[in-house]
C-alpha cells in the first residue's frame, strides 16, 4: 500500500505542530490521568485547551496543543508507559467517521488503506505504510517530525493504537508475529505482552508490528459495502474541510507563540512580526473566525496564571511580570476577571 497523494501533500509544511486534530486522544489522556490523580487543570497547563473543552470532543486542537497535553501527561504521573497504554485505550470508536470506515471495510488490506488515506483523520504523528515480504505484512511508523523527547511515547502509541483498530476490525484478539521498536528497552517492556500478545523487540532498525500477510485480506466481520462507500465519501468531505481549516490553524499558531512567551506576545506588534502578518489582517482573520487578540491573549494568560499558581512558588509580581502584566494590580484584576477570585486565594 502506498499513502494518499493528499498525505504526501502534508510533509512540506513548515509547521506539522499547526495540523488540525480532533480531541480524543486529549480526552483519553484526562482520563487516564484522572486515575493517577492529576487534576485536568494541570494536564491542560500551556495547552490553550479550557478544561469545559473536554466536554466537546468534536472540536478541533492543534498536535502542538496535543503534544502539550501528552508532555504534561507524562511528567505530571511519572508513568512512562502512558504512550502504550493511551494506544491500547484508543480503539476504533476513537476515531469517529474514520474509525466507522474501517469497520466496515472489506478487509483488514482495505481498512488499513483506508486509514492511510486520511492522515489527518487518523492524527498520527507518524506516516504509516503497509508492505508485505513473502508470508509476512509489516505495518510501520516512520518520519517522526515532532517533539523529539515524545518521540517513544508517540511511537508506542501509534503501534499500539494501529493494532487495537486491527483487532476491533477482525473481532478477534490475535496476536502479532512481532513488534519491533526503534528505542532502547524501557523499563516498562513487560507490558507488551498484554498490549499487543507479543514481546517487544528493541533497538530494532524500524517500528513496525508484523503479522502474517493472509490477514490482509480476510473478510472483516462488519463489513458492508454500501455503509464503506457511504461513510468513505464523507471521510473525504470531513478531511478536505479540516485541511482547509486555516483558521484552526491560525489560532493554534497564535495560542502557542502566546503560551510560549505571554510576556513578549502581549503586543500584538511582536506577535504579528513573528506571524509576518500585519496587525490588521490578523485581527481581520481573527474576527472572521468569532475571537479577538485580546480573548486569546487572556486565554494564554489565564492558563499560565493557573499553571504558576499551582505549580511554582514565585512571587505574585513575578508572575504578574512573566505574563506581561505593566504591574501586579492589573494581573490581580485581570485575575478577578478570568475566575472572581484573588490570585493569593488559590496560592492559600
Amino acid at each position: 500500500m502506498r499513502a494518499d497523494p493528499v498525505a504526501a501533500s502534508l510533509a512540506p509544511q513548515a509547521s506539522p505542530a499547526s495540523r488540525p486534530v480532533s480531541m480524543h486522544g486529549v480526552v483519553a489522556t484526562a482520563a487516564l490521568s484522572a486515575e493517577r490523580g492529576v487534576p485536568v487543570e494541570a494536564l491542560l497547563a500551556g495547552s490553550g485547551i479550557p478544561p469545559e473543552r473536554l466536554q466537546e470532543p468534536a472540536r478541533l486542537i492543534s498536535h502542538h496543543q496535543e503534544l502539550t497535553v501528552f508532555d504534561n501527561a507524562r511528567r505530571l504521573t511519572g508513568d512512562e508507559s502512558l504512550g502504550l497504554l493511551l494506544g491500547k485505550a484508543m480503539h476504533v470508536s476513537s476515531y469517529g467517521i474514520l474509525g466507522y470506515t474501517m469497520l466496515v471495510s472489506p478487509t483488514v488490506r482495505v481498512a488499513l488503506d483506508t486509514a492511510i488515506r486520511f492522515p489527518l483523520l487518523l492524527g498520527s504523528y507518524f506516516r504509516l505504510e503497509v508492505t508485505e515480504e513473502g508470508k509476512t505484512a509489516r505495518l510501520r511508523a516512520c518520519d517522526y517530525a515532532y517533539h523529539a523527547d515524545l518521540y517513544r511515547f508517540n511511537a508506542e502509541m501509534c503501534l499500539s493504537s494501529m493494532w487495537s483498530i486491527i483487532r476491533d476490525c477482525m473481532g478477534v484478539r490475535w496476536a502479532p508475529t512481532a513488534v519491533r521498536m526503534r528505542f532502547a528497552e524501557p523499563g516498562h517492556a513487560g507490558l507488551y505482552p498484554s498490549m499487543f500478545g507479543q514481546a517487544g523487540q528493541f533497538g530494532a532498525d524500524e517500528d513496525a508490528v508484523l503479522f502474517p500477510a493472509k490477514w490482509l485480506d480476510r473478510p472483516q466481520p462488519l463489513a458492508d459495502a454500501v455503509s464503506f462507500h457511504m461513510a468513505l465519501e464523507q471521510c473525504e468531505r470531513q478531511q478536505t474541510q479540516w485541511l482547509n481549516s486555516e483558521g484552526s490553524a491560525l489560532i493554534a499558531r497564535v495560542q502557542g507563540l502566546m503560551q510560549a512567551d505571554p510576556a513578549r506576545f502581549a503586543s500584538v506588534a511582536e506577535l504579528t512580526a513573528a506571524m509576518h502578518m500585519s496587525e490588521r489582517t490578523l485581527r481581520r482573520k481573527l474576527a472572521a473566525l468569532g475571537t479577538s487578540f485580546q480573548a486569546l491573549l487572556d486565554q494564554a494568560r489565564h492558563q499560565q496564571a493557573l499553571h504558576l499558581l499551582h505549580h511554582t512558588s514565585l512571587p505574585i509580581t513575578r508572575i504578574a511580570e512573566r505574563l506581561g502584566f505593566a504591574e501586579p494590580a492589573s494581573f490581580r484584576h485581570a485575575f478577578a476577571r478570568w475566575t472572581g477570585r484573588r490570585p493569593s486565594d488559590l496560592r492559600r
